[in-house]
């Protein structure tokens, strides 16, 4: 068979060219019902050309959003059904940057090795998105990347919109789309379902979410959590290895069903008993998650997402023979986390959050689940030059010292941010010390310290302590 893959180009920049939450949720809404292989096979039996040409759907590949993965006849014409392709999905997102590759193989797992090996056995074509031919045109009133063509009513706005924005706002709606559950809050309503709740148990934005902070939260911060899989090209690399033709699908709906597990289990774990629910999830697919929490329930959500997913990687039957474990590896996760007041514009903190989940994983070359975090209350928008990521081992077992940490007034942790000198950590140290002996307090600071070498992880503990419960 032919095998034919056709993916979308640059997924997350092209997801954030809009700067709003809706806009981006449309467009991730809409990729993912587009790639969705039971549509696909529906799509195939609605157009004449792929039924004559005896193009299906490859069913070898397992679930990916943004990936149409087709196979037909080695004597096919790959390169037309590609086309289609591109045609079929310019017409639902047109700025799409996409691309194709095939190969004729036995099987998908060796069609995807020939990719992998960029070998002269592939063919590739590219697809980008229309060419702006007359700038003199008023831009779109959302992305101000193409010129706009209609007017279309957004909230209480009526902008001009680009065709690529008329797509991602027309009728996406989040109240009407959870108590249908449509397209647009797939993800959310998926949640919900999971939960064993409905639309009735939702904040209607991110001012109710963050309003149900507590009483030291001051009701009006956010975190915005991006989280992604370590090494998951590692291990599919090893799955297909292996030689099995059937192993990438399964390990793909596996890897994807432990996203989403792992995301209602950290969301049962900040979800109380009555309340609405404080998460609300953007984009899940594949092994990216991205979501915005309650600012006091987020490093809660977080280690129990990071936990979850690694421990239900780790436990699938398909993916266990090629999961790492042991000698300093872990297959998992690592997560950006970036607190804001709840009026701090949402594509920013998106564009934080990927950098320091980029940070994390680079820190510790993928090998163990990690977290960076960005305060910009407190940080602005770039971290201290000191501060490093965390493992997920670091946090759990510092978690009760950083509860403890918190037990100190904030005027007494202030000063003990003052203090932390990492030019010169021996007599910061000295300095921490003396302070909290002078407190009565000297096992709050303890287990951050190590001979006054690790002087500046006080001042990563105090950080986190901010929004520690």
């Amino acid at each position: 068979m032919t095998f034919l893959d056709v993916g979308v180009r640059r997924i997350q920049p092209y997801l954030g060219r809009t700067p709003d939450l809706k806009g981006r949720r449309g467009a991730s809404a809409w990729l993912s019902d587009a790639t969705d292989r039971d549509k696909l096979t529906g799509w195939i039996d609605r157009n004449p050309v792929l039924r004559a040409a005896g193009v299906r759907v490859n069913r070898q590949a397992g679930q990916a959003d943004g990936v149409v993965p087709l196979c037909l006849p080695p004597e096919g014409d790959a390169g037309a059904v590609a086309r289609e392709v591109f045609d079929y999905l310019h017409d639902r997102l047109p700025a799409l940057d996409l691309a194709a590759s095939w190969a004729t193989a036995d099987s998908y797992v060796e069609a995807y090795h020939a990719w992998s090996t960029r070998s002269d056995l592939t063919a590739t074509l590219r697809s980008g998105p229309p060419v702006v031919d007359f700038p003199p045109l008023e831009s779109c009133g959302q992305c101000r990347v193409d010129p706009g063509l209609q007017r279309s009513q957004i909230h209480e706005k009526r902008p001009w919109l680009c065709a690529d924005c008329l797509q991602r706002y027309h009728e996406r709606y989040r109240s009407a789309g959870l108590r249908d559950g449509a397209v647009p809050v797939g993800a959310e309503w998926d949640l919900l379902q999971r939960l064993g709740r409905d639309y009735h148990d939702v904040v209607s934005d991110f001012g109710e979410l963050a309003a149900l902070g507590d009483e030291h939260s001051n009701g009006n911060h956010l975190a915005t959590v991006f989280a992604d899989g370590n090494s998951i090209g590692a291990l599919f690399d090893r799955v297909i290895a292996s030689g099995d033709p059937d192993a990438k699908a399964q390990a793909s709906r596996a890897v994807s069903e432990a996203t989403r597990d792992a995301l209602r289990e950290a969301t049962a774990a900040v979800l109380e008993s009555g309340a609405r629910v404080p998460v609300i999830p953007h984009v899940v697919g594949g092994d990216d998650l991205l979501v915005s929490v309650v600012a006091d329930r987020a490093w809660r959500f977080v280690t129990s997402y990071l936990r979850a997913f690694s421990r239900l990687l780790a436990a699938d039957q398909t993916l266990r023979p090629f999961v790492a474990s042991g000698a300093g590896e872990q297959t998992g996760a690592s997560a950006g986390v970036v607190f804001a007041h709840n009026a701090f514009p949402f594509r920013r903190a998106v564009e934080l959050a990927d950098e320091a989940k980029d940070t994390a994983k680079r820190a510790y070359g993928g090998r163990q689940p990690a977290v960076l975090w960005l305060d910009v209350t407190r940080d602005g928008e770039r971290a201290p030059a000191n501060r490093a990521p965390w493992t997920l081992a670091d946090l759990e077992q510092h978690a009760e010292a950083i509860r403890t940490l918190r037990t100190v007034p904030p005027a007494g942790r202030q000063v003990l941010e003052r203090l932390v000198d990492t030019d010169d950590p021996a007599l910061s140290a000295a300095r921490i010390h003396e302070y909290v002996r002078r407190l009565d307090r000297g096992d709050v600071v303890e287990p951050f310290l190590d001979g006054g070498a690790a002087a500046g992880r006080i001042g990563d503990a105090l950080a986190l302590a901010r929004w520690w419960r």
